[in-house]
């Protein structure tokens, strides 16, 4: 149970719901780790102020903006819900009649979605850029994310109708020459802003479902690879791990990235720092919304600090 609450961020009813005891018993037994020593708490007293993090990131990343939320106790659910609020926020000020949206998949831009604010602007496009990937234990909320964004920039929502990676390159690329298909996919080729997150290897929603990879292609993965990327897997290079499958996956391509005027990605979990680190090395990025520890350990990874 300590694990599920400081370590997955799962409130204290989550708990005692998914265990099927009662939320005292949950908050007595929290207490009793924390008694006999399975459970140490400390203060971060040298946990650097946001705005100072955001000064020595810009010297070590002139090219990217960060937006460096505060966080310093709380728990995952928190910092998930403050870095999708900080970028909600910012597109309240930079959407305009006839953007294109593009978003990616997971828990925190969810967040984002979930917190945007109705602008009035028209004839906005808004898409999801990679494939559906069915995976009940970590789910993508693809739809509720497009749907969400839709709503609040009044547009209709899309879906791509594929599979995220085929087993075939040649069934992908049939597909893709279907007219809806490839309107969108010119859509997420023209998209000029972008909402995505990093996801550590183990936290991938694609690498954990056993519908899309191969034994080989995890080991490969798993071996080489430190996140996952708009279904991209890349190593601390920034380098696509597995050419092949990459090939045979429905996304959008990072040279495409270089050529949008907004790409915005999210940061909530220090397990997703070293993803970070390598997806800058690409120089794709233009803003990254980032929790306050994983903003220290990315410029201590960084020799910066």
């Amino acid at each position: 149970m300590a694990r599920l609450y400081y370590i997955d961020g799962l409130e204290q009813g989550e708990i005692a719901k998914r265990e099927q005891v009662s939320r005292p018993t949950v908050s007595r037994l929290l207490a009793l780790a924390r008694e006999q020593g399975f459970v140490s708490i400390t203060v971060n007293d040298d946990l650097r102020d946001g705005q100072v993090l955001k000064e020595a990131l810009a010297q070590t990343y002139p090219t990217v903006a960060f937006t460096v939320v505060s966080t310093a106790q709380d728990d995952q659910k928190t910092k998930i819900t403050k870095v999708g609020a900080a970028l909600a926020k910012d597109l309240q000020t930079i959407i305009k009649s006839g953007d294109i949206i593009g978003v990616g998949t997971g828990q925190t831009v969810k967040s984002v979605a979930e917190q945007l604010e109705h602008k009035m602007v028209t004839d906005v496009e808004v898409l999801p850029l990679v494939g559906l990937c069915d995976n009940v234990d970590l789910p993508t909320y693809q739809a509720k994310i497009v749907a969400n964004f839709a709503q609040a920039y009044q547009a209709e929502p899309r879906s791509l109708p594929l599979p995220v990676v085929f087993t075939e390159l040649t069934a992908k690329e049939a597909l893709e020459k279907e007219p809806y298909v490839r309107y969108l996919k010119k859509l997420g080729r023209l998209a000029n802003v972008v909402v995505f997150s990093v996801e550590a290897i183990e936290k991938s929603a694609l690498y954990q479902s056993g519908h899309y990879l191969g034994e080989d292609e995890k080991k490969l993965l798993a071996d080489r690879g430190v996140a996952e990327v708009l279904a991209h897997f890349i190593d601390q290079e920034g380098q696509v791990v597995d050419q092949s499958l990459d090939q045979r996956t429905a996304t959008v391509s990072f040279k495409n990235l270089q050529y949008k005027d907004h790409v915005m990605v999210l940061v909530s979990d220090l397990k997703a720092v070293n993803g970070l680190a390598a997806l800058l090395k690409r120089q794709v990025i233009t803003d990254v919304f980032i929790d306050q520890q994983s903003a220290q350990a990315l410029l201590e990874l960084e020799g910066s600090v």
